[in-house]
């Protein structure tokens, strides 16, 4: 009988931890099926992308004739839109909104850091770096132009889900033509990734406060 109480507890201590082993795995599982999902927020004019798109731009250079590719798009949010230097409405207002947000984020340095501005060109026969630097810097000194050959920026843009497509001028002029394309501003998160799609028309003020609302969800 002395044996038989001395093998009980060893027993009876083993049967405890692993009852306690159970209970805290059932727990924890409980735990995470009652965890409600997080609600994505309430936008007035963008699209949020849950899961974000892969996006690998290539081959392109940024208005100073530094490579632009997935790591200048790595470490912040980038508003981006695909234009060109000769467009005669869009573009000019879509880059104004740009200044606007710019300047009505600067209240805000933190997010305003994590911040960047970028034009894609979809007009690599005319717009150089150089003449990318005027333009954008006509805006706001920190805007990125970005151009690279027709093939590369094509790639980038089909990545992006932008079309364009160049119009000839009646007049035969080979350098007087118009180029057609989207008027959607994209936003990439910290990754490089797509993750906003901005419809038309824009307002800088509606772009702000989206904004905020998607930097809010994604960074808590």
């Amino acid at each position: 009988m002395p044996a038989n109480r001395a093998n009980a507890k060893p027993q009876a201590r083993w049967l405890y931890w692993l009852l306690a082993l159970v209970a805290l795995a059932a727990g924890i599982l409980l735990a995470t099926m009652n965890k409600a999902p997080r609600q994505a927020p309430t936008l007035e004019a963008a699209t949020l992308l849950l899961p974000p798109k892969t996006v690998s731009p290539q081959g392109l250079v940024d208005h100073n004739g530094k490579p632009f590719a997935l790591p200048q798009l790595q470490g912040h949010y980038s508003f981006i839109f695909f234009g060109y230097t000769n467009c005669p409405d869009i573009c000019p207002a879509t880059l104004y909104q740009f200044k606007t947000v710019a300047k009505m984020l600067q209240s805000s340095p933190d997010l305003y850091a994590h911040t960047r501005f970028i034009l894609v060109s979809i007009d690599p026969q005319r717009d150089t770096s150089e003449q990318l630097k005027e333009y954008v810097a006509y805006y706001h000194p920190d805007f990125i132009g970005v151009t690279g050959a027709d093939e590369n920026i094509k790639r980038f843009s089909r990545q992006m889900g932008v079309i364009y497509e160049r119009r000839e001028a009646d007049d035969n002029d080979s350098d007087n033509y118009l180029v057609d394309h989207s008027s959607a501003i994209l936003m990439t998160n910290p990754e490089g990734q797509l993750q906003v799609i901005f419809s038309a028309p824009h307002n800088a003020e509606t772009l702000v406060r989206d904004y905020q609302r998607i930097y809010k969800f994604l960074e808590n």
